[in-house]
């Protein structure tokens, strides 16, 4: 597979793993996916690395900032922008909040967390030259995003007004889903959450070849899992837990078979 090094403005460049427990989330993802680490922030923040030393994640622990906020280990989503700081500005224009940043990242990029009006975060990556994860799409790899949000519909036009994104109910799905669309290509989507999640978040899914093996990996190296393969025009998918309650989905695709 051929690796990535840019990604056009509005596209969903990188996820990384904030947790409570780095040795343990480095044995969870080892296990069940394969990755090693690479520290590129000592005592700071590491990559994840695929058998080919291929750049697919991030890794950070926890600070005691976040702690005190009530930050639960999670897993993040970012999308490439030409400009950080004008993108959080637009957020703010949009009825968004501007969580963290603008912040350089000295020989990386530039960064900001933004929260959209329903307050579910997504973070901004601006590279210089960090462009974000060099492979995509495929068997252990970062595969898709959704974000899970009481309302599909209001939620929609800011993150279109946002990135330039295209969002479209899916036929008989009564509201339930919407995909998102950029460049001419579908590259996640909004989902009506479930009864009883308090506040809106952006999941995401690494794929896989096998979903039943997959799972079986999990509960072995710790995790949960907490909603069983379902069936979707796509393929399958599953939510798991990671052993510091990190939710992390899974999809088995049909394109991932050759």
């Amino acid at each position: 597979m051929a690796r990535r090094t840019s990604y056009t403005a509005g596209t969903p460049n990188w996820v990384d793993l904030t947790t409570s427990d780095l040795a343990g989330a480095q044995a969870f993802y080892g296990a069940v996916f394969g990755w090693s680490t690479r520290e590129v922030m000592p005592g700071f923040y590491s990559y994840f690395v695929d058998d080919d030393g291929a750049i697919v994640a991030g890794l950070a622990e926890l600070n005691e900032t976040q702690i005190a906020r009530g930050m639960p280990p999670s897993w993040s989503m970012y999308v490439s922008v030409d400009d950080v700081a004008a993108t959080a500005d637009r957020a703010r224009e949009l009825g968004g909040t501007v969580v963290f940043g603008p912040e350089a990242i000295e020989e990386t990029g530039a960064l900001a967390a933004v929260a959209d009006p329903q307050g579910a975060v997504v973070l901004l990556w601006q590279p210089a030259p960090f462009a974000g994860a060099e492979v995509v799409n495929g068997p252990g790899l970062w595969s898709w995003n959704d974000l899970q949000t009481p309302d599909p519909e209001v939620a929609s036009p800011f993150y279109e007004a946002l990135f330039g994104w295209t969002t479209a109910a899916i036929p008989g799905a009564d509201g339930v889903y919407r995909t998102i669309g950029h460049e001419g290509r579908n590259i996640g989507g909004i989902m009506r959450a479930p009864a009883g999640v308090a506040h809106p978040y952006w999941t995401v899914y690494i794929g896989v070849a096998e979903l039943d093996a997959t799972l079986e990996r999990i509960g072995a190296a710790g995790g949960q899992t907490l909603v069983e393969p379902m069936a979707v025009p796509a393929g399958r998918f599953a939510v798991t837990m990671d052993p510091q309650n990190a939710i992390l989905c899974l999809v088995e695709s049909h394109e991932y078979d050759d």
